[in-house]
């Protein structure tokens, strides 16, 4: 059985999700391995998908209404994740050992921390003087759910049995069939990381 989410404050919980994909980053930085960056790489992506289609699901539409300038932010912050999400496919397509890896690696941590600054210094401010407690907890819950949700779906990852990355070998190079195919999924192992991740999460169509 899967355990409930938590009720968080909604900014609490984010805000723990930005110090998660810092250390994260701070992690691939301090690391020579080009296997273990890699594996850093695939934990970065798989974060940032779940914080964005959880905050695309909940925080932006909420963002949108309680803010005076609300799409204008919402829109800017979901370019950036976007583009973030554009940068993840580009590194999908490259070997860690290659030269333009870290400087890619390096773009993609620029985009998140902006996203990061746009969030900790405007939206989460404002959020918490225009919503009450029980309203940011509310969003919390719902919010926390989009990130736990567990689809019925083999997860795509790249080692043998599609398990999800963990840091402990799952997100590897090694060959062998993929969760999503031996399971008949038929999701294309071209495609990036990022966009297996979202298909992954949206559940059958």
């Amino acid at each position: 059985m899967t355990a409930m989410p938590q009720q968080h404050d909604v900014v609490d919980l984010l805000t723990a999700d930005h110090r998660e994909v810092q250390d994260l980053f701070e992690g691939y930085r301090t690391s020579a391995d080009p296997g273990q960056r890699r594996l850093l790489v695939d934990r970065i992506t798989v974060e940032l998908v779940r914080h964005s289609v959880a905050e695309e699901q909940y925080l932006y539409p909420t963002v949108r209404k309680a803010l005076p300038n609300g799409d204008e932010v919402a829109e800017r912050e979901i370019e950036e994740l976007l583009e973030a999400e554009r940068i993840l496919g580009d590194l999908d397509r490259l070997d860690p050992a290659d030269r333009r890896f870290d400087s890619l690696v390096r773009d993609l941590f620029d985009v998140v921390s902006m996203h990061i600054r746009g969030e900790e210094d405007v939206i989460f401010p404002e959020l918490r003087e225009r919503l009450t407690a029980e309203e940011r907890l509310a969003l919390g819950l719902r919010v926390g759910e989009a990130k736990t949700a567990t689809p019925t779906r083999p997860y795509p990852g790249r080692g043998r049995g599609g398990g999800e990355p963990d840091g402990t070998g799952a997100g590897g190079e090694s060959g062998g069939a993929s969760g999503e195919a031996a399971s008949g999924e038929g999701v294309s192992k071209g495609r990036p990381l990022a966009e297996r991740v979202r298909d992954w999460l949206a559940g059958p169509s």
